[in-house]
């Protein structure tokens, strides 16, 4: 009889570690491990809240792994993108802090692309971030109009198609009458900021925030925005507002869409369910952790949680657009090698 239960209770005790063994090691799958937050850019509001997120993730995973931010730019965030889609193994240690305009490169049909923003497993958003178009502020134009009233023909420096620096100056070329060159190929925000200081070219377009930071040390003239009202920038005119045709209306709109996402983070599509959930749950928690509210406060970079699921169903509304819109789309934002 005793032997029996003994048994019975040796039998319990294996099935317990059989069971709950595998829950452990995923619970403690982080500790001791570097988690690697890859963006493609080396400066820019963008580049800030990813650092100022990936200081605080840490704490909120389990076993506390540390958390760095690595940066691999080029072709306006595309190479960092493809990276976290192909390369980086599906493990939950590399995150891409992700710039949404390379589903505008997607929806172009683009040749480097290599990914599918809709395979992404999404983590969520640090905050919603609108587009700005500036000017350098050595020059005499002081609001949109002035500037469409120019005798000569404004220099746009670009990162490359499917980003703002390169789409919202095009639309605007197309849309509204002003006179811009666009001159591509730059690799980063920041080489097309030192472009505009070195007065190599003369108008620069990126998220309202990077533009702002830039604006409040003098370098450069915000003069419209998109359609997400970023802080500071709300009674400037919207580009939409300033088209001339439906169609431009039509295309601003869906360019509006990458900054009401954000500054989202994404894992590749293989990732385990659990850690993706272990993920999402950290990144929740630490954009609502107060010593990196006050943190982003002191980098003037406003966060405000948007979750997975709204990240994924704007994504979904973005990649779902008509052939004829995409027909129409592809006579302005064109592929570029």
């Amino acid at each position: 009889m005793k032997r029996s239960r003994a048994l019975r209770m040796l039998a319990c005790l294996a099935w317990l570690i059989v069971c709950v063994a595998p829950v452990w090691g995923q619970a403690n799958f982080y500790e001791g491990k570097t988690v690697t937050v890859l963006i493609g850019a080396k400066s820019g509001s963008l580049e800030i809240a990813a650092q100022i997120v990936s200081h605080h993730l840490g704490k909120y995973l389990p076993g506390k792994p540390a958390v760095i931010l690595q940066h691999m730019p080029g072709a306006a965030h595309l190479l960092a993108t493809n990276n976290v889609f192909n390369v980086a193994k599906p493990d939950g240690l590399t995150i891409l802090a992700s710039n949404p305009n390379v589903a505008i490169a997607q929806l172009s049909k683009i040749e480097q692309v290599r990914f599918d923003v809709r395979k992404f497993q999404w983590l969520g958003s640090s905050g919603a971030d609108g587009a700005a178009f500036s000017i350098r502020s050595d020059l005499p134009y002081k609001t949109f109009d002035e500037l469409k009233k120019a005798d000569r023909e404004l220099v746009a420096g670009t990162t490359g198609p499917g980003s703002n620096a390169h789409d919202f100056p095009l639309l605007l070329k197309e849309f509204t009458g002003v006179k811009l060159k666009l001159v591509s190929g730059y690799p980063s925000n920041s080489d097309v900021l030192l472009a505009i200081e070195r007065k190599e070219v003369d108008a620069w377009s990126a998220l309202a925030t990077t533009i702002k930071l830039a604006a409040d040390r003098g370098a450069v003239r915000p003069l419209v925005r998109g359609r997400v009202a970023s802080p500071g920038f709300e009674n400037l005119p919207v580009d939409e507002d300033l088209a001339s045709t439906a169609l431009g209306k039509s295309l601003m709109a869906i360019k509006s869409i990458p900054g009401a996402i954000g500054r989202a983070f994404a894992v590749a599509p293989a990732t385990p369910a659990d850690r993706v959930a272990m993920l999402r749950d950290a990144l929740a928690k630490a954009i609502k952790d107060p010593e990196m509210i006050a943190e982003a406060k002191k980098a003037k970079i406003d966060m405000q949680f948007i979750s997975p699921e709204q990240v994924m169903k704007d994504f979904n509304a973005l990649m779902n657009q008509t052939p004829e819109t995409l027909k129409e789309m592809g006579k302005y934002i064109k592929a570029e090698s």
